[in-house]
């Protein structure tokens, strides 16, 4: 995989840039990330958090995620798209939106994850794991 990954928000403003590979990829079920993203599932890009540096002015809205950790969900504030999280007991590594990178292309799932919320209308790759839960314990 190419270095750096980069990516951003749909107006611009926001811009961020990933210096190392991946630790993961996973589509994620849980009913926060379906009403975040505004979808059945949220692709997310694992990354070190250490890897990941963030240009522009975003917000971050909290929640308490299905695991009952804190997750912090970061987005544009001029244009709303959803762009990267940090969880709270998760502090080494960056969810980012996978549909925000600049070449989407590279972000191959590897895992189905919190499928217990899945939507009955959500068609998932049968070839994928499956986690009912999260699938980084």
């Amino acid at each position: 995989m190419k270095l750096p990954i980069t990516g951003g928000c749909l107006c611009g403003k926001v811009r961020y840039e990933i210096s190392a590979e991946p630790v993961g990829m996973t589509l994620c079920h849980c009913r926060t990330c379906q009403k975040a993203v505004g979808a059945a599932y949220f692709p997310a890009l694992f990354v070190p958090a250490s890897a990941l540096t963030i240009i522009g002015h975003y917000k971050e809205y909290a929640s308490i995620a299905a695991s009952g950790n804190t997750m912090y969900r970061a987005f544009c504030p001029e244009c709303g798209t959803s762009l990267f999280g940090r969880n709270s007991a998760f502090t080494q590594i960056r969810p980012i939106s996978a549909v925000t990178l600049d070449d989407p292309s590279i972000y191959k799932p590897e895992k189905d994850m919190w499928v217990a919320d899945a939507q009955p209308w959500d068609v998932m790759n049968p070839e994928l794991p499956k986690f009912v839960g999260n699938s980084w314990k």
